[in-house]
C-alpha cells in the first residue's frame, strides 16, 4: 500500500509538471517577477520537463522491486530536486495562474519526499559501494561543494551585515534569502552529512548520498540552463556561478552514474539478490 501510494504521487507530480511547465515555456511572461527572474524561471522549466520529469518517471516505474532499488534511492533525489526547486515557486515568485499547479506539485514532493524517505530508511536492505576509490570521490565531491558554496554564500552574508552598501547579484541588490536558507539550513547540511557516514560505511550514508548526488546533479543542469537563458537574453548572469554550475552539474552527473552503476544491494528478504562482502 505504501509503495502505491508513493507511486500515485509521483504519477499526480508528473502530470501537473507537465501542463505546468508547458504553459509556462510556451508563455514565459505568465511569470511576473520581472525580465531578470522570468529567464531563470525559464531555464528551470526547461530541465525540469526534459531532464527531472523524464527521470521521475522512470525511477517511479523501476524503483519498486527488490532488483532495482538503486533506482529508488534516483526517485527519492529527483523527490528531492522537486521540492526544492518549488519551493521558489511557492515562497518567492509572485502569485500568477502557475500557482495552482506549482503548490499541488510542492506539496505532493515533500510529502513523497518524506514517505519515501521512511520507506527506505525501515528496510532492511543493506547498501553499499564496495569501491573504495568511488567512496572517496563521492565524499571528496560533496564535502568540497558544501565547503564552497558555504562560503560563497556566507561571504555574501556577512558583506551584507558589515557594509550598508554592499549589493547581491540580484536585480534588486539584496540577498536571496530563500537560496541561502534552503542550502545553508538543509543541503548543505545533508551533504555533510552524507560524506560522513559514506566515511564510515553506513548504510544511511550510501542511501543520503545517492539522494544528494542525484538532487545536486539535476540542480547543476538547472542552474546551467537558467544562466544560460540570462546570457541568451543579454541580463549580464555571473560567468563565474555559470562555470561553477556547468563544473557541479557535469562532474555530478558522471558520479552519480558511476554510483548508480556500482551501488550493491544485500536484500535480507531476498538473499539471492546481491551477497554482501565485507
Amino acid at each position: 500500500m505504501k509503495n502505491r501510494t508513493i507511486k500515485w504521487i509521483n504519477y499526480l507530480i508528473s502530470g501537473l509538471t507537465l501542463v505546468s511547465c508547458l504553459i509556462s515555456i510556451t508563455n514565459n511572461d505568465l511569470y511576473q517577477d520581472g525580465e531578470w527572474a522570468n529567464a531563470q524561471w525559464l531555464g528551470q522549466d526547461l530541465v525540469t520537463l526534459l531532464i527531472a520529469l523524464p527521470l521521475l518517471l522512470f525511477s517511479n516505474k523501476n524503483g519498486f522491486t527488490s532488483e532495482e532499488k538503486k533506482w529508488f534511492v534516483l526517485n527519492i533525489g529527483i523527490l528531492l530536486y522537486f521540492s526544492y526547486t518549488y519551493s521558489f515557486y511557492v515562497f518567492a515568485a509572485k502569485l500568477t495562474f502557475l500557482y495552482l499547479f506549482h503548490i499541488p506539485i510542492y506539496g505532493l514532493s515533500v510529502i513523497g519526499l518524506v514517505l519515501s524517505c521512511i520507506n527506505i530508511f525501515s528496510q532492511k536492505s543493506s547498501f553499499y559501494l564496495p569501491q573504495k576509490g568511488l567512496r572517496i570521490t563521492i565524499i571528496s565531491y560533496l564535502s568540497v561543494i558544501a565547503l564552497m558554496i558555504s562560503f560563497i554564500w556566507l561571504s555574501d552574508i556577512f558583506s551584507h551585515l558589515t557594509n550598508p552598501e554592499h549589493t547581491s547579484d540580484t536585480p534588486n541588490g539584496e540577498a536571496p534569502l530563500i537560496i541561502y536558507s534552503l542550502d545553508l539550513a538543509i543541503i548543505i547540511p545533508l551533504m555533510l552529512l552524507s560524506a560522513g557516514l559514506l566515511y564510515k560505511q553506513t548504510n544511511w550514508g550510501h542511501i543520503i548520498s545517492g539522494i544528494i548526488l542525484t538532487k545536486t546533479s539535476t540542480l547543476g543542469f538547472a542552474l546551467m540552463a537558467m544562466a544560460l537563458s540570462m546570457y541568451i537574453q543579454d541580463l549580464n548572469p555571473d560567468y563565474f556561478l555559470i562555470l561553477l554550475w556547468c563544473v557541479i552539474g557535469l562532474i555530478g552527473t558522471i558520479i552519480t552514474t558511476v554510483y548508480l552503476k556500482n551501488l550493491r544491494i544485500d536484500d535480507d528478504t531476498n538473499p539471492g539478490v546481491l551477497n554482501k562482502k565485507h
